[in-house]
């Protein structure tokens, strides 16, 4: 695992960790980062090698792959922070008849019982290159935390190939290294000071 830390203003990502080894084979040790913009806006999550690939002829069933991440953050005091949308970045490569599903569930907070997010997108071949969705959530759709309770980012991730998967090889990825700044993922945060709390 890599951290990078930035100085900012807003909020500080204190530590990143997988939450369930078992189901991080789409991000070991080592092969992923989380960064949090200058201004605080922002929290990108980039992948190092984060792809699934299916062989053609010798392909014998769906591939997949999983990553969890569970990222703690650090607030100002009397202040809470929101999503308001969310970035989702890969590439693909996909005969016709292929197809590539990404399936993301997130929340903020300690635990999974509070308001989080499920987003699936699905990509269809004949296809090579990158892909693009942008998630907006609307005010009330998702739980803020902080004011009191601890601010952590859960996400939950799966890549995954179906379809035809003899017509010919296949792969789709969440892969950054080369791909435009940003991240894989990025999640666009909004913090505002509790109510009822002085400056």
């Amino acid at each position: 695992m890599k951290l990078i830390a930035t100085s900012i203003v807003a909020c500080v990502l204190v530590a990143s960790l997988p939450a369930l080894a078992q189901e991080a084979n789409g991000c070991p040790a080592g092969s992923y980062s989380l960064v949090m913009s200058p201004d605080g806006t922002s929290l990108s999550v980039l992948f190092d090698q984060f792809s699934v690939a299916s062989g053609g002829a010798s392909a014998s069933g769906p591939s997949r792959k999983t990553c969890r991440i569970s990222s703690p953050l650090n607030l100002p005091a009397n202040h809470s922070i929101g999503v308001y949308k969310v970035d989702y970045r890969g590439f693909a490569k996909l005969a016709e008849k292929q197809g590539s599903q990404l399936d993301v569930q997130y929340f903020l907070g300690p635990r999974d019982n509070e308001h989080g997010r499920v987003f699936k997108r699905k990509v269809k071949g004949p296809r090579e290159g990158d892909f693009l969705f942008t998630e907006t959530i609307g005010a009330g759709q998702m739980k803020r935390v902080g004011c009191g309770t601890a601010a952590v980012l859960n996400v939950g991730i799966t890549l995954s190939l179906d379809g035809d998967l003899r017509a010919g090889q296949a792969m789709a990825s969440l892969d950054t290294t080369d791909a435009a700044t940003g991240g894989a993922l990025v999640y666009h945060l909004d913090l505002k000071k509790c109510k009822g709390n002085t400056p």
